[in-house]
């Protein structure tokens, strides 16, 4: 009888892994809250790093996801009223790219497609993990969909889910940081071509990122203090387009568009411990970090793969034994160094402490001008090595 595992969560994470761990012949049950008909379809921006592309590769979907992703060729980082600035180019890291963007809708079907051709693989829609169960012998998680109710066995249970969890019999203590920050989250367009160049521009209205997307628009991502981000995001198109353009300036072209607009607090929070035997949590079930670096979905797939490179603790071990605090200090191993640098960009990028300007561009012009610093970045956050 194969060792089972279970996973809370169908998104890009849950799945991941799912995918992952049916590849190490164990027997894997995705358990998805949401129905399985996407909303419309969600044309949401995710950038990929090349790590996250790795692991695409290795489930042997890449191919098809590549012919609709946007190739990040260049990244140009500035900050407004300073002389700073640093521009990075996949070419100069022998890399195809520095990262990819591709759409939800897209990645999420790729991977549910990778999951139904997988026959020891089951994915659960519109389905509430109700409980948790011990006994000597075993351990179960209630589930329910539509009141109908089914006990599933676990030798590892999964928490994949964004941090939205309540299972009876599961306590997480949880650390968070809320302040007082939200993002803007848009589509725009300019009247030049992106040619695969994304653009992080720091301002003391916040951080503002172009991210190329597809029919020449870029993914504009505004973040910052609440007041400030609301009041923008209130203005008409005409308006915004306007406080976009004098904040942001030329280097991408004049702002003549604007699609839809998005409002999302941003809070970090960190899973400090899990009352309850054999389970682990994964991606943002187990930490949300600021999206200043677009590290949080990377790190999950990430911690999906090292999960899966351990499958065999899972194999090996019985359901008496505990296995989650093994598993949990490997992963955290692997990304504890990509929260931190991001914790780190986060504080030093977003504060507005007179005299940290000039620091700022002075740090930008310092990296920009050492090629070998350049390169040591971008492998940390590229392959968080």
């Amino acid at each position: 009888m194969r060792n089972s595992v279970v996973i809370i969560g169908g998104g890009p994470t849950g799945l991941t892994a799912g995918a992952l761990l049916a590849n190490s012949d164990l027997s894997v049950n995705i358990i998805e809250a949401k129905p399985e008909q996407l909303k419309s379809k969600d044309t949401k921006a995710l950038a990929l790093s090349n790590s996250s592309v790795f692991v695409l590769k290795k489930l042997n979907i890449w191919d098809s996801l590549l012919k609709k992703a946007i190739a990040i060729n260049e990244i140009h980082v500035s900050q407004k009223n300073t002389f700073g600035r640093t521009l990075f180019k996949s070419e100069d890291y022998v890399e195809d790219a520095l990262g990819y963007i591709v759409s939800y809708s897209d990645l999420i079907n790729s991977l549910r497609k990778k999951i139904r051709d997988l026959k020891n693989t089951h994915l659960h829609f519109n389905t509430q993990a109700k409980s948790i169960e011990y006994s000597e012998s075993s351990q179960k998680i209630l589930i329910s969909n539509d009141g109908i109710k089914e006990k599933l066995s676990f030798d590892l249970l999964v928490l994949a889910d964004g941090g939205q969890s309540s299972i009876e019999g599961l306590k997480l203590a949880r650390s968070e940081k809320d302040e007082g920050h939200i993002a803007l989250v848009s589509s725009v367009k300019t009247n030049k071509p992106h040619k695969g160049r994304a653009y992080e521009r720091f301002t003391k209205s916040g951080p503002i990122a172009l991210l190329p997307n597809s029919n020449e628009r870029f993914t504009l991502v505004w973040t910052g203090p609440r007041n400030i981000i609301s009041n923008i995001e209130s203005l008409d198109d005409y308006s915004i387009l306007n406080e976009l353009q004098e904040n942001f300036g030329n280097r991408a072209g004049s702002f003549i568009d604007i699609k839809g607009r998005t409002i999302f607090p941003l809070k970090s929070s960190m899973l400090q411990d899990i009352i309850g035997q054999n389970v682990i949590a994964i991606g943002n079930a187990s930490q949300i970090i600021h999206p200043v670096a677009g590290q949080g979905l990377n790190i999950g797939i990430r911690e999906a793969l090292e999960l899966s490179k351990n499958a065999k603790i899972i194999s090996d071990k019985y359901c008496s034994e505990d296995i989650s605090t093994e598993l949990s200090k490997m992963l955290k191993s692997k990304s504890s160094d990509i929260i931190k640098i991001t914790d780190q960009l986060s504080s030093f990028f977003l504060n507005d402490i007179v005299g940290l300007n000039n620091l700022r561009g002075f740090s930008l012009s310092i990296l920009d001008a050492f090629p070998s610093l350049k390169k040591k970045f971008v492998k940390k956050m590229s392959y968080g090595e």
